[in-house]
């Protein structure tokens, strides 16, 4: 179950302005004006501390050290979360995102829409509503809002970085903002260093960069038009698959493919056509449109693992936001920037 949400205190750590009416994958706890920094922290699940312990393994019933490394762990449930550089590796707690978060958006004046954690506790996030002033209105009154969320991993997949994301109104598709060189500018805190809550609140101020680069960027998908062939070509191609003569094969050795790949073009195609806001003015035909077709297939659409306990939808919801289903997206982006040689 690698990729759910996490359910180790018997309720999914997942809470929400809303509660799970307001989520797609429809867990969670709900988020009221009157609640705490500590109320949202237990709602979400997340009022728990990582801990380290030696890593330790037995041969022939003798027990042996792994010098220099160490587990990192859940202290209510005892759950190994990773294994880190003694020397090297600073843990940041959940409940120090958590505060540093709420004192940061109170400082802007905004409010926590929600928090979470996916992996058992590997990854945690919590997230916020921009102003209207980040807000994205494409051609044919196409709406796009947009979120900031701060995370950070037990497992040694990510930094603790300040990501910019983006959710389309009429589909609910999410897409991240450009990063604005925010590796250049304290966007993240690798955790071979010591959390910097100042770095990480300066890199907030890229936010109007990134903004004013994804709408650029966005607008001339727009003014792209494309054929049904191109659109075909692009998601074979991302895919890694070839069509020829109305056979689709795989890109390495164009053996046929499978009976799954051919599903999965087939589903973002259907996506490019028929997902909600597909026919407005800023996709129908257009590379903006292909983008779209991407991120409504990885949100709403694509077939997941580990569903057998929570379902598709929640499964399908962590490899949308920090899993394979972010890579596709990221890696349809930098397709389309290439192809139209956008700026980045």
């Amino acid at each position: 179950m690698a990729h759910e949400l996490d359910n180790s205190k018997g309720f999914y750590a997942f809470a929400a302005r809303g509660g799970a009416a307001s989520a797609w994958h429809g867990h969670g706890q709900s988020i009221l004006p009157t609640d705490s920094v500590a109320d949202i922290t237990r709602k979400a699940g997340l009022d728990w501390s990582v801990k380290r312990a030696p890593v330790v393994y037995h041969v022939d019933g003798i027990a042996h050290s792994f010098d220099n490394q160490s587990v990192l762990y859940r202290d209510d449930t005892a759950r190994s979360l990773g294994i880190v550089s003694d020397n090297r590796y600073n843990i940041v707690q959940p409940r120090e995102i958590m505060e540093f978060f709420a004192d940061f958006l109170s400082d802007q004046k905004l409010s926590m829409e929600t928090a979470g954690a996916v992996r058992g506790g590997s990854i945690v996030w919590c997230m916020a509503k921009l102003g209207p002033e980040y807000g994205f209105i494409m051609p044919g009154n196409d709406k796009v809002d947009s979120y900031v969320r701060l995370q950070t991993s037990f497992d040694g997949s990510r930094a603790t970085d300040l990501v910019a994301t983006t959710v389309r109104q009429v589909c609910a598709n999410t897409m991240r903002m450009a990063n604005a060189d925010a590796d250049a500018n304290g966007f993240k805190v690798k955790h071979s260093s010591v959390f910097d809550s100042k770095a990480l609140a300066k890199s907030f101020g890229l936010m109007g960069e990134r903004h004013r680069i994804t709408s650029e960027q966005w607008n001339e998908l727009a003014r792209q038009k494309i054929t049904d062939r191109e659109a075909l070509d692009f998601f074979a191609e991302l895919l890694d698959l070839t069509v020829s003569e109305g056979k689709v094969l795989t890109k390495k050795d164009q053996d046929v493919a499978s009976t799954k790949s051919v599903n999965n073009l087939k589903s973002i195609i259907a996506s490019y056509r028929n997902a909600p806001g597909a026919q407005l003015l800023s996709a129908a035909g257009t590379a903006y449109g292909l983008l779209n077709a991407v991120t409504h297939y990885v949100d709403h659409v694509a077939t997941v693992r580990d569903t057998e306990r929570d379902g598709a939808n929640a499964a399908r919801f962590a490899s949308s936001q920090l899993g394979s289903g972010d890579a596709l997206k990221q890696k349809a982006m930098r397709a389309l920037t290439e192809r139209y040689a956008l700026a980045a």
